[in-house]
């Protein structure tokens, strides 16, 4: 990207609905007052790759069902790099829950168990990336995440995802395409040996 030469232009753009403000020194010791840390993701034990990030969610929950915005950080310490941006655009709440349960796992005003409500896994068909913007080559600590769907019809679902920096600058814009079927089939024992 260092060497990437061509027009630049500043287009204006600013995500709709804008997200609540946030105070990360506040958002560090979980004592910002729109964000809260949630502290295990819904549906880790088949979604492991959750356990290495920590997720700030809206307080008072998202205001619309097919968008979902986030504050992450790596629980590890690391930093965000261009490298992990690919991991970062697959790490976001599941909007289709928002739509198949009263009690949505993913807000902090919900009564409900998460895990009774794991009814659908999410594979992943098809997942594009494009980076906008260099990372400083150490990282960064905090990076702001919105998934959007448009549309879940039949099983099927598409996805947009935009990453922003602490600067609410445009990092990197992620599309999928994304199944809902059983999660049964991943909770399922698994079959060893030959089948009979």
């Amino acid at each position: 990207m260092t060497t990437e030469e061509g027009v630049t232009f500043n287009t204006g753009y600013q995500l709709h609905p804008s997200p609540l403000p946030v105070c990360l020194g506040l958002l560090n010791n979980d004592k910002d007052g729109q964000w809260a840390r949630h502290a295990k993701m819904p549906f880790s034990k088949f979604r492991k790759a959750t356990l290495k990030t920590q997720f700030y969610f809206p307080r008072e929950g998202n205001k619309q069902k097919n968008i979902a915005d986030e504050w992450i950080r790596l629980s590890t310490g690391e930093k965000f790099t261009n490298a992990a941006l690919g991991y970062v655009c697959d790490m976001w709440p599941m909007p289709a829950e928002s739509f198949l349960n009263e009690e949505n796992p993913y807000d902090f005003n919900s009564k409900g168990s998460p895990l009774k409500s794991a009814k659908f896994w999410y594979p992943t068909v098809l997942l594009n990336l494009d980076i906008k913007k260099q990372l400083p080559k150490g990282g960064v600590e905090w990076l702001f995440v919105r998934v959007a769907t448009k549309q879940i019809k039949n099983g099927r679902m598409d996805l947009e995802i935009i990453i922003l920096d602490e600067g609410a600058e445009v990092v990197a814009i992620s599309h999928h395409v994304a199944l809902a079927i059983s999660s049964e089939r991943n909770l399922a024992d698994r079959q060893t040996g030959p089948r009979i």
